[in-house]
């Protein structure tokens, strides 16, 4: 039973690997054509994760799997749960690591980890609303990182205008699903 649920286990991260995968590259290509936001940037967001997420991997291998890591304009959004105060340390420390990290925002509660189950809902709930964003008109979803972590969202982008930042919310609001809200959406309009 044991090395059926590891099987289990490792095809559904594999499967959720592959999807955020194709997730991820399509959004690179949507924010080659949509973004207001360089390919440089993007790309420099794109190496500041991959090095925070190596070297959480290096240190221990369940912090690259307890810990979900956003970059986002270099600045690093972390979220998940850990159970010691030291190993929230360790992963905080480690996000402000990269040259380029600006900001790190730390969401992540001592507890032990969530169950898979709670996870793939997290990711379901967060997938409709990318989905939304994407085909709602006026949104340049691509100028957005949804995040849901036990029932709490949490948003970082830029909104251009708003009505955007309005529009974006409102379809956060209206999630079922979706407990507390916590946004680090920059308004471009306002600065």
């Amino acid at each position: 039973m044991q090395y059926l649920f590891l099987l289990y286990f490792f095809f559904f991260m594999s499967a959720c690997s592959f999807l955020g995968t194709a997730y991820n590259i399509s959004s690179k290509v949507g924010a080659v054509l949509l973004d207001e936001r360089s390919l440089e940037d993007d790309w420099k967001d794109t190496q500041i994760n991959i090095q925070i997420r190596s070297s959480l991997m290096s240190i221990k291998p369940t912090y690259a799997l307890d810990i979900e890591v956003t970059v986002f304009e270099g600045e690093v959004m972390l979220n998940g749960a850990l159970p010691t105060v030291e190993d929230i340390q360790t992963v905080v420390e480690t996000a402000w690591q990269p040259d380029d990290v600006s900001k790190v925002y730390n969401h992540i509660r001592i507890q032990n980890p969530s169950d898979i189950m709670a996870t793939s809902d997290d990711a379901l709930i967060a997938s409709s609303i990318r989905s939304q964003l994407l085909l709602t008109q006026n949104i340049s979803s691509v100028n957005y990182k949804i995040t849901v972590d036990e029932g709490t969202l949490y948003v970082m982008g830029i909104a251009k205008n708003q009505q955007e930042h309005d529009a974006v919310m409102n379809i956060i609001y209206a999630t079922n699903g979706i407990e507390k809200v916590i946004s680090h959406v920059r308004k471009s309009y306002e600065q």
